[in-house]
């Protein structure tokens, strides 16, 4: 099967792609950089990508000083022995795991993650809309997960829960009870019945905390000066392995060895340190079943991104029916021979204008159900529906602030309108319509039997409780009431004319 591309004009596919996300139950969202470039942060393989700041630095750096060329070996795949490869120094060696075999390609490695973290905490003040439609997908209690390549954590700013202690959630939070339940508070109780878990799984790391490359443990970066140090090329040393040798120097014992401290992040050719949990989300959430898989702003260049998104691919093609899909949103095409078959929708377009389409085609993704009213006339009938729901959109200031309202989600599949039903009053000649019985039910051989000499017509037995009909008084109009036990049974006063 080929994959359909959909262009910024293509009003009708746009339509299209925005019907199966408004009526997707479980939806798992993977992102890459491209989702935050509109924040001025660089993606990886653009042309303005980090990949190209790093070789135009590293050219200014050899015009500079030639010496340079010497220290800092490029091209970190090949030999040094290779000379013929030795004349350029590639983006994508800072990311890769050989530079540890190098001294210098370390510092250098250093001094460019802080530096790339201070650009993000002091010069990014507010997060992309692609990052808030993840959002109300959680609030509208349609996340599974998001998978994220990306390191900047601005999936955290909007309130979004990345703690891999958290684990994979709750399997009950999509049940029919908990779907009707708002989304407040009991949503971040741990181990409750409607806990997301980690609702973002960051794949690469993040750059929020420093990790020891002995012991493990991880800790902050403005403790005792350690982002001077990495920013100046130097890996500070990690202070828990330092305690642990101290003790035991104190103690007469042979000390031990005391690891050095290194960004919080996943290279090519590395593990990721939460590995084993990481399989067992993804495990989880491919048991869910998800019906929509979103792959947002991500050339899908990783070998093992390649394989989970074809995992999920395979889970969400298995729905019944033929409706689940699979949506990439990214300028770059996806090459036809490796995703034929796996992607059914490409939309050549930028992440956050695409979801400026969602609203413009579908606004009830966005809206959010704050109240539920039922309004009635004097004679019992609605003048605008039985049921009415007040509706209402983010406010600029939540959108600014991204914070969610607590409040519970706007969705017509739990709260559908009423069919409009005939007035119990069009018949006027029919006490029995004024209280819910038909002609035939009185009138007929299976019919109710009357009894005339008090005056009263004897109702039937209500269904068994949890159960609600329609009944309906002439003097207080129409109303909803819960059905009574048989061992409550409720008589209704009906005059009975006979002719």
């Amino acid at each position: 099967m080929t994959i359909l591309k959909v262009g910024k004009d293509d009003n009708r596919q746009l339509q299209n792609v925005a019907n199966i996300l408004a009526a997707a139950d479980k939806v798992v969202v993977v992102t890459g950089a491209g989702i935050s470039t509109n924040c001025g942060i660089p993606d990886f393989r653009s042309k303005e990508g980090l990949y190209a700041m790093i070789q135009s630095s590293y050219d200014r750096a050899v015009a500079t000083n030639p010496d340079t060329r010497s220290k800092i070996r490029p091209s970190l795949n090949q030999s040094p022995m290779s000379p013929s490869k030795a004349n350029n120094i590639k983006g994508k060696d800072l990311f890769d795991s050989m530079l540890w075999k190098d001294p210098d390609s370390t510092s250098v490695f250093y001094t460019f993650i802080a530096s790339l973290r201070m650009k993000i905490r002091d010069e990014v003040k507010a997060t992309t809309p692609t990052h808030r439609f993840i959002r109300t997908l959680r609030d509208s209690q349609k996340l599974v997960r998001c998978y994220t390549q990306n390191i900047d954590g601005l999936e955290a700013r909007n309130g979004l829960c990345t703690d891999m202690e958290r684990g994979k959630g709750s399997r009950s939070r999509f049940s029919k009870k908990s779907l009707a339940l708002p989304n407040g508070p009991a949503k971040k109780v741990r181990g409750g019945d409607q806990d997301g878990g980690c609702e973002v799984v960051q794949l690469h790391g993040n750059l929020d905390a420093l990790r020891c490359t002995l012991c493990g443990k991880t800790c902050g970066w403005d403790e005792g000066g350690r982002e001077a140090m990495l920013f100046g090329g130097k890996a500070p040393e990690c202070l828990s392995c330092t305690l642990q040798d101290q003790s035991r120097r104190d103690r007469g014992k042979r000390g031990t060895a005391i690891g050095s401290l290194r960004p919080n992040i996943v290279l090519y050719g590395e593990e990721h340190p939460a590995a084993d949990a990481i399989s067992n989300i993804t495990t989880n959430d491919l048991r869910f079943g998800p019906d929509v898989l979103l792959i947002l702003g991500t050339s899908l260049h990783v070998h093992g991104l390649k394989v989970l998104v074809k995992e999920f691919a395979k889970a969400v093609h298995a729905r019944t029916g033929g409706k689940g899909k699979v949506v990439f949103v990214n300028l770059t095409k996806p090459p036809e021979s490796i995703w034929s078959g796996v992607i059914d929708y490409w939309v050549a377009m930028d992440c956050d204008q695409w979801v400026g389409s969602i609203k413009r085609h579908r606004p009830d993704v966005w809206r959010i159900q704050t109240q539920l009213q039922a309004r009635t006339t004097k004679a019992g009938v609605s003048s605008a529906g039985k049921l009415t729901a007040k509706v209402t959109d983010r406010t600029d200031a939540e959108e600014k602030e991204n914070v969610a309202p607590n409040a519970r989600p706007y969705d017509t599949k739990l709260c559908p309108q009423r069919p409009k039903q005939r007035s119990p009053f069009r018949n006027k000649g029919s006490m029995c319509d004024a209280a819910g019985l038909s002609q035939s039910t009185v009138s007929g051989e299976k019919g109710l039997k009357r009894k005339r000499s008090m005056g009263t017509l004897q109702l039937p037995t209500p269904p068994p409780s949890g159960h609600r009909r329609r009944f309906c008084d002439p003097a207080d109009g129409e109303r909803l009431t819960p059905c009574e036990t048989p061992s409550k049974r409720r008589k209704a006063k009906i005059v009975i004319h006979e002719d």
